[in-house]
Parts: C-alpha cells; structure tokens; sequence
C-alpha cells in the first residue's frame, strides 16, 4: 500500500544499538592495554620533563581509541598530574608568564572544540606534527626570546588552548615560549606545570558543555589510573638528575618524536 514504511529487519535494529554502545565503550582488552601503556609512559616523561604526557599519550592511545574519545581520557589524567606537580613546585613557578599563557589559552579553547569537532583526524595529526617539528627546529638553532614582550607569551597561550581542546597536546607552544626565555630547568617546571593544571580545568569543562565526556572516556581514564601512578613512581627518582644541558636534549628530543610520531600515525 501506498504510505505504508516498511519496518527495519529486527537484526539491523539490533546491530545499530550494538554499535552505539560500542561507542560509548572501550570494548576490548587489548584497547585498555593500549591506553595503560600510554598513560604509564606518558606519566614518566610527565615527571621528569615537566609536560610530554599528551604528547606521547595521543599518538599511541589513538592507536587503539579514537582522537575524541583520547583527548578526554588525555585531559582528564593530565589534570591530576599537573595540579599536584603545579602545587609542589609552586614557589618555582614565574607568576607573569603563568597569568599571560593562562589567559591566552582560554581564549584559544572555544576555537579548539570547534576544530575537534570539523576537522578529520588525520589533518589535525599532520598539522600538529608539522607545527612541532618546526619548533623543534627553531629551539635547537637556540633561538632567544628573553628580551621579547608578552605578544610572544600570549600567541604561544592561544595556540597551546586551540591544541588543548582538539589533540589535547597543548605543551608544544608553551614549551617554545619557555625553552626560549631560556628558563632554567626548576622554573621551566613549575611554570608550564600551572599553566598545564589551570588549562585543564577549563579544558574538562568545555568538554563537559559539549557532551565530550563520555561513558567510554570515564572508563578508560579510570581503568588507566594504576598505570599512571606506575609511571609517576619510577619518573620521581629520576627526575633530579635532569637538568642543564641534559634537560635540553630530553626536551628537544621529546618534541621531535612527537611531531614526527604524529604524522606517522596520520599517514600510516
């Protein structure tokens, strides 16, 4: 008969609720292994770098999870690592730079949810990885940057608040801002680690307003907990020894693998 729908086999029906709620799960062992592996590794340099946890964190978890689903489980295990790091190291931290880059990035978040949302995956990844490289380049030809004003500060905020949001790999902006004004390795710390925990609250609330914390993204940072005190555990000892010239290389050498290591996965 005319107008009369046809109705949708029981099992199509069936299989559209089985993907959605794979969706909102991290569904397999295998996944959750990826991710502990991530956060585990992530979490060490975290500590004795002073950032590095989204940077490394992204690439592998996005191995096994999508990029929307990694950028929360990413913010939300940053968040407790920078807000205990930023308040132990509080007395080292520089309060201009951490009020410039603050504010910067917040201003750049809205736009970072926005891209999250637009762009594909794979641009996002090579557009990071290129945007890092270029940094790390900049950083090793010892570019200086200690005499320049705020401007510097607050463009390298607003781009570190668009990263936030959309790969959660803020820390390559604010780690060229820092590297160089040539901050020693105890300031450099603290700084970026109240930058990092400050962002993060904006960042877990935006995410919030958008309906970005899903089921899924819960549950993978929970089940990840145990690896990341894993990782904090054997980076602390460690930590005191990386400083000076020493520090500089782990720093370069962090940031070049994660730019190439971005664009990599967006092309393999």
């Amino acid at each position: 008969m005319e107008g009369h729908r046809r109705r949708p086999p029981r099992t199509h029906l069936h299989a559209v609720a089985l993907t959605s709620v794979a969706d909102s799960l991290v569904v397999t062992t295998g996944q959750l292994i990826v991710v502990g592996l991530a956060v585990a590794v992530a979490a060490f340099v975290q500590v004795i770098a002073g950032f590095g946890f989204g940077l490394l964190a992204m690439p592998i978890m996005t191995l096994a999870i999508p990029v929307e689903k990694a950028v929360v489980v990413s913010t939300l295990l940053s968040a407790i690592t920078t807000s205990w790091q930023s308040w132990f190291m509080r007395k080292d931290a520089d309060p201009a730079l951490v009020k410039r880059l603050t504010i910067s990035a917040y201003l750049g978040m809205p736009l970072g949810i926005a891209v999250l949302e637009l762009a594909a995956d794979g641009t996002l990844k090579i557009a990071l990885g290129v945007a890092v490289l270029v940094a790390t380049l900049m950083l090793a030809a010892r570019l200086d940057l200690r005499h320049a004003g705020p401007g510097v500060d607050m463009a390298a905020g607003f781009i570190s608040g668009v990263l936030s949001t959309s790969l959660s790999t803020n820390g390559p902006p604010l780690v060229f801002d820092l590297q160089a004004r040539h901050l020693e390795a105890a300031r450099f710390r603290a700084t970026i680690s109240a930058v990092f925990a400050l962002c993060n609250v904006g960042a877990i609330a935006l995410f919030a307003f958008r309906g970005k914390l899903t089921q899924g993204g819960l549950h993978a940072a929970l089940v990840a907990l145990p690896a990341w005190a894993l990782g904090q555990l054997v980076g602390w000892p460690i930590r005191k020894h990386m400083h000076g010239q020493r520090f500089r290389v782990l720093v370069l050498a962090l940031l070049g693998l994660a730019g190439a290591t971005s664009i990599v996965f967006a092309v393999v």
